[in-house]
C-alpha cells in the first residue's frame, strides 16, 4: 500500500499519478508494465516514485483496493435497499459489476487483470505483503446484512458458503466472456446478465424441474 508521503501530495498531483498508473497496467499485463512509463506520464521524477511506493506491485495493488472500495460501497447501499434480500443484491451487483467490465471506463484495465492475473506472481515476489488490504471485507459485510429469514442457513459459515459460491458462479461468467475475447469472439452484456440471472435463478430454486401434480 502507498507510503505516509502519498497521500500528504496535494489531490491533483496524487490522481495524476493513479491515472498514470492506471494507463499503464491498460496498456500492458503486470509482468509487461513498466515503472518508467508510469513515472512518464505522470511527470514525476523516478526518485519521487519510490517515496510514495515500494515497487511496482505496490501500486498496482493499491488500484485494485481502490477498486474494491468502490464494490464496497455498492454492496453496502444495495443489500441496504434491498432489506438484505441477498438474491436481490446479488442480481443488481451483478448487473452493475458487468457493465463496469465490460464497457466501463477501466474495462481494459480489468481485462488485463482477469485475462492475465499476473498480480499472483506478483504476490509471491513480495511475500511480506497485504494484497489487496481489506481483503475478505465484502463477504464479511454480506454475512452481517443478508436477512437470514429467507435462507435455509444456520452458521456464518454455510452462509459465507453461499457468498463464496455466487461469487465463484460470476468469476466463472466472467471467465467465459474473457475466455471467448481472447479467441476473437465478442459477447454482449445482455447475454452476460442473462448467463448470471439464469445461474442465480437455478441456485435459488432449483434445476430439477418439478413434478407435475397427479390426480
Amino acid at each position: 500500500m502507498p507510503k505516509p508521503t502519498f497521500f500528504r501530495l496535494p489531490e491533483e498531483k496524487r490522481m495524476r499519478l493513479v491515472k498514470a498508473a492506471y494507463a499503464e497496467f491498460t496498456r500492458a499485463p503486470f509482468a509487461d508494465a513498466s515503472i518508467s512509463n508510469i513515472i512518464k506520464d505522470a511527470g514525476i521524477p523516478r526518485g519521487s516514485f519510490y517515496q510514495y511506493f515500494e515497487d511496482k506491485s505496490d501500486i498496482f495493488f493499491y488500484l485494485l483496493d481502490r477498486m474494491r472500495e468502490n464494490a464496497e460501497g455498492w454492496m453496502q447501499r444495495t443489500i441496504t435497499e434491498q432489506k438484505g434480500d441477498f438474491f436481490a443484491t446479488a442480481a443488481i451487483l451483478f448487473d452493475k459489476a458487468i457493465d463496469a467490465l465490460v464497457d466501463g471506463p477501466y474495462a481494459p484495465f480489468y481485462r488485463n487483470v482477469f485475462m492475465y492475473m499476473d498480480f499472483h506472481a506478483a504476490a509471491k515476489l513480495s511475500p511480506g505483503m497485504h494484497h489487496p488490504k481489506g481483503k475478505g471485507q465484502l463477504v464479511d459485510l454480506l454475512v452481517e446484512h443478508i436477512d437470514r429469514t429467507q435462507l435455509d442457513l444456520q452458521s456464518d459459515e454455510e452462509v459465507r458458503m453461499l457468498v463464496h459460491l455466487v461469487l465463484g458462479l460470476f468469476m466463472q461468467t466472467m471467465g467465459y466472456y474473457y475466455n471467448h475475447l481472447a479467441d476473437g469472439e465478442e459477447t454482449s452484456v445482455l447475454a452476460l446478465k442473462k448467463r448470471m440471472a439464469q445461474l442465480l435463478q437455478w441456485l435459488k430454486y432449483g434445476a430439477v424441474k418439478k413434478e407435475e401434480a397427479h390426480d
